[in-house]
């Protein structure tokens, strides 16, 4: 089915994610990318399959030809609380692939965009490991670099068809060789600030502030536990929201573009700024 027991397949996850915080889940979106699941905004819309896949601390990636363009048959979000799936792309029409018996084929689907995606999260994990003394990553961290190093298609900004773009492993593994990321913790009411130096010369600037979060209580009509906001501050003073999506279930509303305001459903928030002044720019 659709969406079914999405409460408890989602929660299962999202407690592995919190006691093994090095393993990351990705998943197919599903090709239900037609089909009316019950979100409320018609056929087209609300349709990512299985419950599991709806998980905050999991990935879910949609199905891309090799000209970015999205396979009708492809899943799109919202989950089922408005949260954004599925969070990435990849090419998963007309793959060749392994089949029974022996033999090679070509294949279309959210199954074929999945492990592509898996396969270059092996490739990133293996890279850290070489660069950090063989130590696993947290998965909340590569996670975080796979989606706003995501190559942005569709809509601007993050979109419920494509996510935050097609997966970029280079600029992914660029992010990990260069030392573009910052860890921390932050108590319950707390604010965190974190200096970010933007040199001259930039055309865009993508900032996002993702954690694991706690799994929800079952059947809760929001999912989202901890609620973190992030604004980007730069040398001018001017204060920047993360790009927010509207997740009315209304189908024009579904496929307005993202927008700057706060985030109160995914505990992924990202700021995009162009042509960014240079400077100390400040992420609270």
């Amino acid at each position: 089915g659709c969406n079914a027991g999405y409460t408890t397949r989602a929660q299962q996850l999202d407690i592995q994610c919190g006691s093994m915080p090095e393993l990351i889940h990705v998943f197919s979106a599903g090709n239900n990318g037609t089909s009316d699941c019950g979100y409320g905004a018609g056929a087209g819309w609300g349709n990512v399959t299985g419950g599991h896949k709806h998980s905050k601390n999991s990935i879910a990636v949609a199905n891309l030809d090799y000209l970015e363009n999205v396979n009708g048959s492809s899943s799109r979000g919202p989950a089922h609380d408005g949260r954004l799936k599925p969070e990435v792309s990849a090419v998963g029409t007309n793959v060749l692939s392994t089949s029974n018996p022996d033999t090679y084929v070509y294949k279309t689907g959210t199954s074929m965009s999945c492990p592509g995606v898996a396969g270059t999260f092996a490739q990133l994990y293996h890279a850290y490991k070489t660069l950090n003394s063989n130590n696993n990553p947290p998965s909340a961290l590569m996670k975080a670099i796979v989606m706003n190093t995501a190559d942005d298609i569709g809509n601007p900004g993050p979109d419920f068809v494509h996510g935050y773009g097609r997966i970029n492993g280079l600029k992914a593994v660029q992010t990990i060789e260069q030392t573009r990321y910052l860890n921390g913790s932050v108590s319950n009411s707390g604010v965190n600030t974190h200096n970010i130096i933007v040199p001259p010369g930039v055309r865009k600037m993508k900032v996002m502030t993702y954690w694991h979060d706690y799994q929800a209580a079952v059947g809760a009509g929001v999912a989202l536990v901890n609620n973190i906001n992030t604004t980007l501050t730069d040398p001018l003073s001017v204060v920047s929201n993360p790009l927010i999506l509207n997740y009315t279930p209304i189908a024009s509303n579904l496929a307005t573009p993202a927008a700057p305001g706060v985030d109160i459903r995914n505990n992924h928030e990202q700021v995009t700024i162009n042509y960014p002044v240079a400077g100390t720019h400040v992420l609270t």
